[in-house]
């Protein structure tokens, strides 16, 4: 009996180490799943992601939603399309909490049965990067207000600011021409109307600042016909899926370098990059590297197709706008101690070649920060921060219109301006630097963002307004930022203003200096706007005898969503800095069930 025992115990532990060395360390499913296992951020990139393996099964009619945290919390539910699943290679999790042992429920069909199983997973803690200055490890959401049909709304947001980590290979170089020596962090993520960050990028994998082609500012999110995010990041261009995998990093066309603020897939499949050109010989015969002037196309394997020289098309010895900037914030060129001065001619025409603002190819004559798209004449649509104006170019290379006060502009340029109109189409009268009595009619300055609304026949731009008027106002606590709405005749070649927001309601508050965005959102008939610098100069502004107070530098970005034609907003969300002049750029409306399609 002993020996018979011993015997089959000998083929027992057999039987389990044949077993055992079958499998290995093969990751297997917890007890009572009916589906596989759990990946935790399976590509890397995006840590509040996960993915449920499939262990062999055939499933459809996938459904998926992540159950809020508290009562107070915001479910996040969405369909995931069959072929997803089958490209995936499971079932996609996104919208989990940080730092929380989330609950998440899977309904599918399998066999012709509905099945459905409850999930637990924890997740780390946010770690978008850490600086010197930094007091909080995100910016800190402060939601204000949202009417109960906005309440399921996701926003992406766009925050850049350096560490200690950044840059090495600028500091090594500090003379680099052009805005090579522009890097940061990046800060992707995406917030719930309650306020809970429910996604954000790791920075560690998507940016390394010690390669030429891993660093520069992450900036110019979109999304693209199949719901990826692309956006340009320095000498780069990236697309990447909600849930982390990156589908493409290109290196710009070899003779185009800094690409930063817009990258766009338009309605042909390619895509818009804002770019400058590297080794560019001016007439004068002097080589330099240009800064943010050029407009790029490019095909999904990142061929260059076409290219908009700036230099050619419009005039970079226009001064008019560039002498009203105010030096304390120049878009990504933040000094403080500069807040209220202005440059002279003079000195717009002797500044360094690079990335300053002044006349002339080789400087920041232009700074172009959005391209849009119009595919009815083939034709770009940009804003230019430094000329203050909305510009649109067609595929001759020749503008079309132009959106700005007339003063400054040469004579051929001249005959683009567009003639502001009343309702009822009456000419309202301006003077050269813009000032329309009697009127509400305004221009835009330093503008940020210039899209067209194809649902409305009109377009949306941010008005960040320093310089309005092209001046710098007596009282700089009078100055203002506008989300504002037009519509162009382009055949009367007329402008008549629609829509405004942040004038009166928001006033200085209100006023951003740098970045920003506007743009309709058709699934709500709703404008998002994206106050995103406000309160970077503090409460005191910093001008003449007025002191920098302890509010100087920390912003507090303002996100707002109205439908259409009204004036008092659906959602208000504050995002207040959590660094020193760490700015918000841009955000967007993110629809996962159209990203995980």
């Amino acid at each position: 009996m002993y020996k018979i025992f011993t015997l089959f115990l000998m083929l027992a532990i057999s039987s389990l180490g044949a077993q055992a060395a079958s499998t290995g360390m093969k990751p297997m499913p917890e007890s009572g799943s009916p589906l596989g296992y759990l990946i935790h951020n399976p590509y890397e990139h995006a840590p509040l992601t996960a993915l449920l393996t499939l262990d062999g099964h055939q499933i459809s009619g996938v459904k998926v939603k992540v159950h809020k945290k508290g009562e107070q919390g915001i479910d996040i539910e969405y369909a995931v399309a069959d072929m997803r699943i089958m490209d995936e290679g499971g079932v996609p999790i996104f919208g989990l909490y940080p730092d929380h042992y989330n609950k998440f429920t899977i309904s599918w069909q399998e066999n012709g049965q509905a099945k459905q199983h409850d999930y637990r997973l924890m997740t780390p803690d946010v770690d978008m990067g850490f600086s010197e200055s930094q007091w909080a490890k995100a910016p800190l959401v402060d939601v204000k207000k949202v009417d109960a049909d906005f309440s399921d709304r996701l926003y992406f947001l766009n925050w850049t600011n350096p560490d200690g980590k950044s840059s090495p290979l600028m500091h090594n170089n500090p003379t680099a021409p052009g805005a090579f020596s522009w890097d940061g962090k990046p800060g992707f993520f995406i917030i719930d109307t309650a306020g809970d960050i429910r996604w954000y990028m790791n920075p560690y994998t998507s940016h390394d600042a010690s390669r030429y082609d891993g660093a520069g500012y992450a900036m110019g999110m979109n999304i693209t016909a199949a719901g990826n995010m692309v956006w340009v990041q320095g000498q780069t261009w990236k697309q990447m899926t909600l849930m982390g995998r990156m589908i493409s990093s290109h290196r710009l066309p070899g003779q185009f370098i800094d690409a930063s603020h817009e990258g766009i897939q338009v309605e042909n499949g390619h895509f818009l990059l804002r770019v400058a050109a590297k080794d560019y010989r001016r007439a004068d015969g002097l080589l330099v590297n240009t800064v943010r002037d050029h407009i790029i196309e490019v095909d999904a394997s990142g061929k260059l197709i076409d290219y908009w020289d700036l230099n050619s098309i419009l005039d970079p010895m226009r001064d008019a706008a560039l002498l009203s900037l105010d030096a304390g914030a120049v878009c990504l060129n933040i000094d403080i101690s500069q807040a209220g001065k202005q440059s002279s001619a003079q000195d717009l025409r002797t500044a360094p070649m690079g990335d300053i603002h002044g006349v002339e190819t080789g400087r920041n004559w232009a700074h172009v920060n959005s391209i849009d798209y119009d595919p009815s004449d083939d034709s770009i649509i940009i804003s230019s921060r430094h000329q203050s104006a909305v510009i649109k170019i067609g595929r001759d290379k020749q503008v079309k219109w132009i959106l700005s006060p007339s003063h400054g502009w040469n004579e051929a340029l001249a005959a683009k301006l567009l003639t502001p109109v009343d309702a009822d189409g009456q000419v309202i009268h301006c003077t050269v630097r813009g000032m329309c009595a009697g009127s509400e009619f305004d221009f835009v300055y330093t503008p940020h963002t210039a899209y067209k609304v194809d649902e409305k026949g009109t377009w949306t731009v941010f008005d960040n307004g320093d310089g309005r008027h092209l001046a710098q106002p007596m009282f700089p606590m009078a100055k203002y930022s506008r989300a504002v709405e037009y519509k162009i005749d382009e055949d009367k070649m007329t402008v008549e203003q629609v829509w405004q927001y942040g004038k009166d309601e928001l006033g200085y508050d209100g006023y951003s200096p740098v970045t920003s965005i506007v743009k309709y959102q058709a699934d709500k008939d709703s404008i998002m706007s994206y106050f995103a610098s406000a309160g970077l100069f503090g409460l005191g502004g910093g001008y003449g005898n007025m002191k920098l107070d302890d509010t100087t530098g920390k912003v507090h970005s303002i996100l707002v969503e109205h439908r259409y034609g009204e004036t008092e907003p659906a959602v208000r969300i504050d995002i207040n800095s959590h660094d020193m002049f760490a700015t918000g750029y841009r955000a967007q409306v993110i629809h996962p069930e159209l990203m995980l399609k």
